[in-house]
């Protein structure tokens, strides 16, 4: 494991830099194969029924990332029963199954913990930061990609009662049926790293 991310003003400012929004037509998932943390394989079949897919982006050490924890669980219980399918990606390639597998249990997530060290759906998403949110519809079909909320400012501040709560509006607005108001926000949080090289 690589040692904690600290976030600073720099990182944070980067991470603006780097965000999702204004980023043009938001792409679709065409493929979807990752390993959870006991090697069993998740595929886009398993969204068949459903009406939206979540993907959190998560880090062990990213302290944003971990801070969205509790959120993380609460969506999954929220919305878990209406139909939403709920995912958490490793994107670091250093992160190893038994460290995700640890991490999900300390921070109580429930649902799903993917690996992708090579970013194959990291990639596809086009996200640039941890933590970052991605809606979807049951056939990869993008809906919104960002923030969770915007807790986190640029300049690493954080206010204590969200004004905007992003993904759970987004969320709402697809099972009534409807596009997301807002369909892509900037994230926070600490940069992706590198992927790890494909095996040839």
């Amino acid at each position: 494991m690589r040692k904690a991310i600290t976030i600073t003003v720099t990182t944070l400012v980067l991470a603006c830099l780097l965000g999702s929004a204004g980023a043009g037509d938001l792409p679709t998932v065409q493929r979807f194969s990752l390993a959870d943390v006991s090697g069993a394989k998740h595929t886009a079949d398993d969204w068949k029924g459903k009406k939206a897919v979540v993907l959190f982006f998560l880090n062990t050490d990213c302290p944003v990332s971990n801070f969205y924890c509790p959120d993380y669980a609460r969506l999954a219980k929220t919305f878990g029963d209406k139909g939403v399918a709920f995912y958490g990606i490793h994107p670091d390639p250093d992160v190893t199954a038994k460290d995700a597998a640890r991490h999900a249990i300390e921070y109580r997530l429930k649902f799903p913990v993917l690996l992708d060290p090579t970013q194959a759906v990291t990639g596809q998403t086009r996200i640039k930061v941890v933590p970052e949110a991605v809606v979807m519809s049951a056939k990869g079909r993008i809906l919104y990609r960002g923030r969770i909320d915007d807790r986190y400012n640029p300049q690493g501040v954080r206010r204590e009662i969200p004004m905007n709560r992003d993904l759970e509006d987004a969320l709402t607005a697809v099972l009534a049926g409807k596009q997301p108001r807002v369909t892509q926000t900037t994230a926070y949080g600490c940069p992706l790293p590198e992927p790890a090289k494909q095996q040839p």
